[in-house]
């Protein structure tokens, strides 16, 4: 969150984030950026979904920032114009492909009026939000689906522009909105979507994310089997030998991607691809080394929310503290106990 944010309005004070609000412009980068979803508040992409999901015509829509002072003036190609009430810096993955599983056939995102905004720093942002959307789409041969206008021509003309906040409703959809709960934006941005206070959880943005991404697969192409996820917040590990059951993966794992299940005399490592954001505190905090990145996940365990076993050994007990741990060098006393002498 410190990296991205382009004000500075997040600092580390004593490793703790810190929000300086009078820096603060409300791009939101911050709320999909962070890995754990530490930063909550109303995006609008509920009201962005529902808007697209019920124009008449909505095969190919241009998405245009609050911004943007002629929005409506596109070429030929695009059905329609939706404007939303902030820069786009603050949509994350779930919100293009959102668009996608709501039925729109392909997305343009409108950078053609960066240039002259105040807030132009932020180009850079939404650009590589949507090169990992386009690298989490490939992996469907979905990438060609969202692209980015960066200029504009003289040949344009002016099309249907939308609020993203107000929806458009025809007669043919006006039953269907009043029974809102049933539809598809809906079931990706629930009604009950908020973050417990306290303990682990799957951030938001993650849970949108994984939620659209199975709409949009579900009901547009065949997977292959041997398909991997190569795009930032997928993770897959290796674990090797020198692993001592610590378990220390998991108590800082902060969505429980990670579990260490202990017997009397045996362990296994379980990982969870789909919770897994890439956080990295797993394989910093490992002190053997045992746990290594290697690659992305395969994409039908991420989508069908498998639990895959990376590890198992045998345990024996600390004969000074009790413990049980793994060794394979048959040592009598834990890491723990073996520091300490």
């Amino acid at each position: 969150c410190v990296n991205v944010c382009p004000t500075g309005a997040i600092r580390l004070d004593s490793e703790i984030p810190e929000l300086i609000v009078e820096k603060c412009i409300r791009c939101g980068v911050c709320l999909y950026a962070c890995p754990i979803g530490a930063f909550e508040r109303y995006d609008g992409l509920y009201k962005l979904l529902h808007c697209a999901e019920f124009i008449v015509d909505h095969e190919v829509l241009d998405i245009a920032c609050a911004h943007h002072r002629s929005p409506a003036i596109t070429d030929g190609a695009s059905d329609g114009v939706i404007q939303t009430n902030n820069c786009l810096s603050g949509l994350g993955y779930s919100a293009y492909i959102g668009l996608l599983a709501v039925g729109v056939k392909h997305v343009r995102v409108r950078l053609d009026a960066c240039s002259t905004c105040p807030l132009r720093v932020m180009q850079t942002q939404i650009e590589h939000c949507v090169a990992n959307t386009q690298r989490i789409l490939s992996t469907f041969s979905l990438q060609e689906r969202i692209k980015i206008v960066s200029s504009a021509e003289p040949t344009w003309r002016k099309l249907p522009l939308y609020d993203s906040q107000n929806l458009p409703v025809s007669r043919r959809a006006f039953f269907s909105v009043l029974s809102e709960t049933s539809s598809v934006s809906r079931t990706i941005v629930p009604v009950d979507e908020d973050q417990p206070e306290t303990g682990k959880y799957t951030p938001r943005e993650r849970r949108r994310l994984l939620t659209a991404l199975r709409m949009l697969v579900d009901s547009n192409t065949d997977l292959p089997p041997h398909a991997t996820i190569e795009a930032i917040g997928f993770a897959q590990f290796n674990v090797l030998s020198s692993c001592t059951a610590c378990g220390l993966c998991e108590r800082v794992c902060p969505t429980e991607a990670l579990r260490v299940d202990k017997c009397d005399t045996t362990f296994a490592i379980t990982f969870a691809p789909h919770l897994c954001t890439d956080c990295g505190l797993c394989v910093g905090y490992c002190e053997t080394g045992a746990l290594r990145p290697s690659g992305g996940p395969l994409a039908s365990h991420v989508l069908n929310g498998n639990v895959i076993q990376l590890h198992e050994g045998t345990l024996q007990q600390c004969t000074r503290c009790k413990t049980r741990f793994s060794d394979q060098n048959g040592e009598t006393l834990c890491s723990v106990c073996r520091y300490r002498r």
